[in-house]
């Protein structure tokens, strides 16, 4: 069943969705379904007690498909992963990024408001959100010499506000989507990082990205 989201996000940057679903596919097509840097942000979320007053985890993160595609992606990938688990995980594997060879396409198929990730539910980083939802995400590509537009250097930090979910049509496409590389997983839950502000902090910088409010 749907479950209607309780945060509002703010649509994400045009320029930094499109190097996100780029990247995503030069994942597939170039280095069979391993995560580049760029999908792989540090997370930094208050934390009463610690000694800086905050914490701050890494997490390889998703995408979401566009509202209107969303439950019937999530239908996809939960009948290629029965399609094939009977020959074998790495057989859903395969299919699986033979799928998303073709998946990642334009910018318009994919939510343009979130951030995805599947944790543990019992992590400090998830406590810690459950205690307080804003938080930071650090996108950090630093390569001075790859001038391509996928591996030149960044340093963009997303402002959000994070749900966590442990059910509803989100929570199953992102599990869904996990089991094709990962295998089922249990005790997890998914965090949706809804986008609020962006911004360039490079070398000290903060300068807005995309339009503030």
């Amino acid at each position: 069943m749907w479950k209607k989201s309780q945060t509002n996000g703010k649509p994400l940057p045009d320029e930094f969705l499109e190097w996100q679903v780029e990247l995503r596919k030069h994942t597939a097509l170039e280095r069979g379904g391993m995560p580049h840097v760029g999908v792989a942000p540090l997370v930094t979320v208050k934390a009463p007690g610690t000694p800086s007053g905050s914490i701050t985890h890494s997490i390889i993160c998703g995408l979401l498909p566009a509202a209107d595609r969303l439950e019937h992606k999530t239908l996809e990938f939960r009948d290629m992963y029965q399609q094939n688990i009977e020959q074998g995980a790495r057989a859903v594997y395969d299919a699986g990024i033979s799928y998303l060879e073709k998946y990642y396409d334009e910018i318009e198929s994919f939510d343009p408001l979130t951030i995805t990730t599947l944790m543990t539910e019992d992590l400090p980083l998830v406590q810690a959100l459950r205690a307080n939802p804003r938080c930071s995400l650090l996108f950090y590509v630093f390569d001075l010499q790859d001038k391509t537009r996928i591996g030149r250097f960044r340093c963009t930090q997303l402002d959000c506000i994070a749900e966590i979910l442990s059910e509803g049509l989100v929570y199953e496409n992102v599990w869904w989507h996990n089991a094709l590389f990962h295998g089922p997983v249990d005790d997890h839950v998914v965090l949706r990082f809804a986008h609020q502000a962006s911004w360039d902090t490079s070398f000290g910088r903060l300068e807005a990205m995309g339009t503030q409010s």
